[in-house]
């Protein structure tokens, strides 16, 4: 990481050199799209995720905003905050509760889903909310623009860009559990044709949960320089570190070892932490942007952005946590240690021209685009000490038990005492495994006018992906080796889409699409050749609607999404016999996803913002092959809510006591599976349950807040109803949520 460090020096030192504030003089780009942050309606911005020039109201899509205005006024700590705010998308449960992490029509989203001024970045991280300009949610398939990427939709974190007015402020909050988090804001004009900002914060927190507590840093300056009236250059930075208990919260109850057949562990209370109480998570993310966006003509016009990222995941500590019921009735986990260092260096490159002409009466919005990225993931594995003084592989068979225990790691659920850690042992590296991947798109869309209210799109998208050969160091032996990847070595694809709009006006427009995506297996089939992608198709259709002179969006949207190709396990292998290696799959079974959602956004007057939500999915696997491993008919995935609900208002009081604003928030989820999906056995039938619900719950919380001058102070009561409930990943990492708490900001605006 320390390569990167140069890019942030010199932007903090142009930004610290003597310059005058000065007016803009010159046609300068527009940062903040000054229709939305006025009226909050979505359907009036420029969403810069879809690259195009598109109206929302002409874009066959679903796309949710949610503005920086709205992350205050909630005093947002975590993105998953922000998040929960668009409806369709939910919160799901990551290993150890290390990152947010998010789901969306059935789908899980993963590194490729999650995005930074329109560049993809790691998702194992939690992302520092307060340099966050907006957050754009582009929902569906979004693999024309973007490539092999989960079939949900993508969410888009846009950080805040240099201004030429000077400004800015600084704010200190305190919550619960001793959070303290002091944040800083400043930007302002260095000459006429170049502008600064500068952002930053630090948090130290504690939790509701035994021995688990948080530190984390952010800076995050850049530049921006006018070089003509027409061509922008912006350079971004940003360093985030965060420092942090891993925790696997409760773990879960497991009834039967064999068939990983489990429930909700209610027995401990939400405080309690079974882990070693030294185990620590550090993770360390760099990113750098170069953005240089011309204008050709005022119909012509393109942007050229180039990413680095430098990644790094430092864990050690306990995991896994599996109670298993013993024939005595008490519950024993067999505590496990791990040690593991991630890193990845992650470069891209994007270009898009934009334009629009006509041929005869037809009017054309054209946007063609090529991107390229490079990915290098690097996983070393370790070696930890034991009480004997020899050394053996962390993970899930080296036990850590009472007073740091490595011959027998068992502890018991009923009795604390066997829970006491011991000294963090000693290290050392074993082996590095390096996965080298490169990707290349190129892509065209046109949107055709065929009259003022009839329009249609049409898009194409040639995808190529390479998964090289991992390179294999082993530092006890001194080896390198080159094993075959997991994936497809190379692959490529095509990603249609298609879309009808009809605008009745500038307030009202239906739609319909097509599109087809990409999702790459692992695996290999019986001849032990890599599994070719599965071919997802997405058909939707919406109606956006204006309201109260424009100021309220209504829209509502029907989707359906098939996987008619998934992997699964192969029922036999190339000779014949009973396949019992799940890593031998075959291109059999089917899901399909079917969902609507409803959203009404925006500000019907200047003192009253509403946001509000619906959403509701049925996601099940609709065809499988009867042999063994396979997965069962009509049986609903795990982890997904099917009706997920959100509500927020906030209203400033005019007179009276002017400047007081009320907030009230509610946030449902509806009841979830968890655990694993079930598998049919060898006759065709389902296996014994290895799933357990989770009941339903709703969040409320209240927030209060005073403006006066350049002072504001707010408060806000969270889950005020001390609702208990939880998040789960598979059956063992069981993370209850928050119980009732209390933030509070005071701030100074420049």
């Amino acid at each position: 990481m320390r390569n990167q460090i140069l890019p942030l020096l010199l932007v903090a030192a142009s930004i610290t050199a003597n310059a005058q504030q000065k007016k803009d003089s010159l046609y300068t780009r527009t940062i903040e799209d000054v229709k939305l942050h006025k009226t909050g309606n979505p359907n009036n911005a420029r969403v810069s995720t879809i690259k195009s020039q598109l109206d929302v109201m002409e874009t066959p899509q679903a796309i949710a905003i949610v503005t920086h205005e709205f992350i205050e006024q909630q005093q947002a700590q975590q993105l998953s905050d922000v998040v929960k705010n668009v409806n369709g998308v939910y919160i799901t449960s990551a290993r150890g509760a290390s990152q947010d992490s998010f789901g969306a029509r059935g789908y899980t989203f993963g590194n490729e889903n999650i995005y930074k001024n329109g560049s993809r970045v790691n998702s194992g991280i939690f992302p520092e909310v307060s340099g966050l300009e907006r957050v754009e949610v582009l929902k569906g398939s979004a693999a024309i623009l973007y490539g092999n990427v989960a079939p949900g939709g993508i969410v888009n974190m846009v950080t805040k860009k240099p201004l030429f007015n000077f400004g800015g402020n600084i704010a200190l909050n305190y919550g619960s559990w001793n959070n303290v988090k002091p944040t800083i804001d400043i930007y302002g004009g260095l000459t006429k044709n170049s502008a600064f900002r500068v952002n930053g914060s630090y948090e130290n927190k504690e939790s509701f949960r035994d021995i688990v507590q948080s530190e984390k840093h952010y800076f995050n300056p850049s530049f921006l320089y006018n070089i003509s009236d027409k061509t922008q250059i912006i350079i971004e930075a940003d360093y985030l570190k965060h420092h942090f208990t891993p925790d696997f919260g409760l773990g879960g109850l497991v009834l039967n070892t064999t068939t990983n057949e489990s429930k909700l562990n209610t027995l401990l209370g939400i405080n309690k932490f079974p882990g070693a109480t030294w185990q620590y998570q550090t993770n360390e993310m760099l990113t750098s942007t170069v953005t240089l966006n011309h204008e050709i003509n005022s119909n012509w016009n393109f942007n050229t952005v180039a990413f680095f990222q430098d990644y790094t995941r430092d864990f050690y500590g306990t995991e896994r946590i599996q109670w298993n019921l013993q024939t005595n009735g008490d519950y024993v986990w067999k505590r496990t240690l791990n040690k593991q260092l991630q890193e990845q260096k992650y470069g891209s490159l994007q270009f898009n021209l934009n334009g629009q002409f006509n041929t005869g009466k037809l009017n054309h919005k054209l946007l063609v685009g090529a991107d390229a990225d490079y990915l290098q993931a690097d996983t070393y594995s370790y070696q930890l000490q034991k009480q004997d003084g020899t050394f053996a592989d962390a993970g899930n068979n080296f036990v850590y038990g009472t007073n740091g225990n490595t011959s027998n790691g068992n502890i018991l659920l009923s009795d604390e005492n066997t829970w006491k850690s011991g000294e963090m042992l000693n290290s050392r590296q074993k082996d590095l495994n390096r996965i080298p991947t490169r990707r290349v798109g190129i892509y065209a869309q046109n949107l055709i006018a065929i009259t003022d209210k009839f329009k249609v799109l049409a898009g194409l998208r040639w995808s190529y992906l390479e998964n090289k050969n991992t390179i294999v160091e082993n530092y006890l032996n001194n080896t390198k080796t080159y094993k075959a990847s997991s994936g497809n070595p190379k692959e490529s694809a095509f990603s249609p889409r298609v879309g009808l709009v009809y605008q009745i006006d500038d307030s009202f427009s239906t739609f319909a699409s097509y599109s087809n995506s990409f999702n790459p297996n692992s695996g290999r089939d019986i001849n032990n050749l890599p599994l070719p992608s599965s071919l997802i198709d997405q058909y939707e259709i919406g109606l956006k609607k204006n309201l109260w002179k424009n100021t309220l969006a209504f829209n509502i949207t029907a989707y359906q999404i098939e996987n008619s190709n998934l992997a699964q396990t192969a029922a036999l292998d190339k000779n014949g016999n009973i396949n019992g290696d799940t890593n031998i799959k075959e291109m059999t079974g089917a899901t399909r996803s079917r969902g609507i959602e409803l959203d009404i956004t925006g500000n019907p007057t200047p003192n009253l913002s509403i946001n509000a939500g619906y959403a509701y999915n049925n996601m099940v696997y609709t065809d499988t092959p009867d042999s063994e491993g396979s997965f069962v008919e009509g049986e609903r995935l795990v982890r997904t809510p099917a009706n997920t609900a959100n509500a927020s208002i906030f209203y400033t009081l005019p007179k009276y006591v002017k400047g007081l604003k009320l907030g009230f928030t509610a946030f449902y989820t509806g009841d979830r599976l968890a655990g694993w999906n079930n598998l049919k056995d060898s006759n065709g039938n389902p296996k014994t349950n290895r799933m357990y619900e989770i009941g339903d719950f709703t969040t409320v919380d209240f927030t209060i807040g005073y403006q006066f001058k350049k002072f504001n102070v707010q408060g806000r009561l969270g889950n005020i109803f001390d609702v208990v409930d939880y998040n789960v990943h598979e059956n063992y990492s069981v993370n209850p949520i928050t119980p009732r708490n209390f933030y509070l900001t005071f701030n100074y605006k420049f």
